[in-house]
């Protein structure tokens, strides 16, 4: 407490609060707001009476120059380097992985099991790091207590980046190492690192891509496409790689995705497109992993045609009411699938409601020319109460206490669902007859969201943005102050 009663507060409120109009701590050599954001990847300076500092939390705690020598940067002492982060045994991390991963995201064959390093000392480098990956993305944000920072947090993540950038310096690259890449990518999706997260996608994509031409057979790495559980796997990488392109594209805005112009397959062609043995079982992470696929398929396709329309203004309204109709489709074989209870574990699900609420948002702001955009408006505008009240029925018993939320199950995909439904009930709120049920509505979404901050920062990323797009007015009604 003697700390913080030392700390030095400036004059005035920083510039970003100020034209913000919030409500500034005034700490240096940054306010807690801009602390926050540095936290969740949106590193910028605080701005003081002309005094411009960037936060410290920005740089990690200690270098890899510090830890690993440049003179000794070989695939060995790498190797060993990262092992000394990791505190668990090879078979406990994978263990881990199937509990807190694999459930949701399925990117490792169950069969590597077989294949697994009794030690670190015998694990090929890329092993390693992929184990450092899965503790990343695994272990959940500490708390902000008393003004704390989640610097060691960030640290490790910081630490994976640039092994990563000296493996890949080195000419490295196996599908372990793709495979790692795509936990991290997902790491920046899950909490809010942009635009960290739309650079690494496009790293990722390129990486895998890669690895077709390009396998590095040292002794130090390990391949494993040569198996049946390799095939698998990357069939499986394919998936995940496009999923979260399309996913990232989405919340970027009107940039189209990078593997839309992709061949079909990242590895192989010619590689069956579905990994036999699995077709019937819809209860399998992989069925469920390929459902997220599809979805993410079709949003894909609406985001592309909201944002490059073709100059027949009938074609593209013909052409979003049969995906609309696709994505109802798939809609209903995933509620057939899924257990009410589990609905908000679904990212297949969630993604189809992301796609919903997109096509439905550009479609009640159409401008009406003719018969067709009118019945296209008012369709819209009486379809989307129904989608925003399905999210908030989804995610309610978790708010409200009834039923208890499991966030290792948890995919992130859902929590740009919940934000993307509050942001509209935010701006729709003027149109509303009543009110009040707006700001239930409100309530429940925002609730949810600090409630899976526990598990994904992104979801104090979103806050922060409703924040920023909602009137002190309302914020109190909401806050009920």
């Amino acid at each position: 407490m003697e700390g913080r009663l030392r700390v030095h507060l400036a004059k005035k409120a920083c510039a970003r609060c100020r034209s913000q109009k919030r409500r500034c701590d005034r700490a240096t050599p940054e306010c807690g707001l801009c602390r926050r954001r540095v936290l969740v990847g949106m590193v910028f300076a605080c701005h003081y009476e002309g005094l411009v500092t960037t936060s410290s939390n920005s740089k990690p705690s200690s270098s890899l120059d510090a830890e690993l020598p440049l003179e000794t940067l070989g695939p060995g002492h790498i190797k060993d380097a990262i092992a000394k982060k990791l505190s668990s045994s090879p078979g406990d991390i994978f263990v881990t992985y199937i509990q807190a991963i694999h459930p949701w995201f399925p990117i490792i064959a169950q069969t590597s099991k077989d294949q697994l390093p009794s030690s670190w000392n015998e694990a090929s480098l890329d092993y390693t790091l992929l184990a450092l990956c899965i503790t990343l993305l695994c272990t959940s944000p500490p708390p902000e207590e008393g003004g704390g920072t989640r610097s060691g947090f960030q640290s490790t993540y910081l630490h994976v980046k640039s092994w990563i950038a000296v493996i890949e310096g080195l000419g490295i690259t196996s599908l372990k190492i793709v495979q790692a890449r795509v936990l991290v990518t997902l790491f920046e999706v899950a909490h809010g690192f942009y635009p960290a997260a739309y650079i690494s996608i496009g790293t990722t994509v390129r990486a895998a891509d890669a690895t077709k031409d390009h396998a590095h057979s040292s002794p130090l790495s390990s391949s494993s496409s040569s198996d049946e559980s390799g095939n698998e796997e990357a069939i499986v990488i394919g998936w995940a790689i496009r999923i979260l392109d399309r996913y990232i594209t989405v919340q970027s805005g009107y940039r189209p995705s990078l593997t839309r112009s992709l061949a079909k397959d990242l590895h192989n062609t010619n590689m069956t497109p579905w990994p036999t043995e699995l077709e019937k079982d819809t209860r399998s992470p992989l069925w469920q992993l390929f459902r997220i696929f599809e979805a993410s398929t079709i949003l894909d396709k609406i985001h592309n045609v909201l944002h490059n329309p073709t100059s027949e203004q009938a074609f593209n309204v013909a052409e979003i009411g049969l995906l609309v109709e696709t994505s109802y489709c798939l809609r209903t074989l995933l509620i057939e699938e899924v257990e009410d209870a589990d609905q908000v574990y679904s990212g297949g699900l969630g993604l189809c409601h992301t796609g919903l609420l997109l096509a439905y948002e550009n479609g009640s702001k159409i401008q009406v020319i003719d018969e067709q955009t009118l019945t296209c408006q008012s369709l819209a505008t009486s379809s989307l109460n129904p989608v925003l009240t399905a999210i908030t029925n989804m995610v309610r018993p978790f708010v409200g206490g009834t039923q208890s939320i499991d966030l290792n199950r948890l995919p992130p995909f859902i929590i740009f669902l919940v934000y993307k439904a509050a942001a509209l009930v935010t701006a729709r709120m003027w149109m509303e007859a009543d009110s009040s049920e707006a700001l239930r509505t409100l309530r429940v979404l925002r609730g949810f969201l600090k409630l899976a901050n526990a598990r994904w920062l992104c979801c104090e990323y979103y806050l922060d943005l409703l924040n920023e797009n909602t009137s002190p007015r309302i914020l109190k009604s909401i806050e009920g102050r």
